[in-house]
């Protein structure tokens, strides 16, 4: 069983984990809004075949992006069970 310190520490190591990956989620959003919107307004400035490479990095953006809104899922999930154990320890 872990001590209630260990479990603060670990909640805490945590929950800066989750700020992390909080930010970058939303800083990879912002920017697969950008570029959506930069296509969607110089899709023919651009030409065909740019746009068609864009398009493609933006799907690998995307799917980096749902990979990321994943961990953030998983890491709330423990920090969850984590604030659990520790209100039973001060129960």
């Amino acid at each position: 069983m872990h001590t209630k310190s260990e479990i603060e520490q670990s909640l805490k190591t945590l929950e800066e984990e989750y700020r992390f990956w909080m930010v970058e989620t939303i800083k990879m959003g912002r920017g697969i809004e950008t570029m959506e919107e930069e296509l969607a307004h110089h899709d023919d400035a651009l030409g065909i075949d740019r746009t068609a490479d864009l398009r493609r990095r933006l799907a690998v953006i995307r799917e980096k992006h749902e990979v990321l809104e994943e961990k953030i899922r998983t890491v709330r999930q423990r920090l969850e069970e984590m604030r659990e154990r520790l209100a039973q320890i001060k129960g």
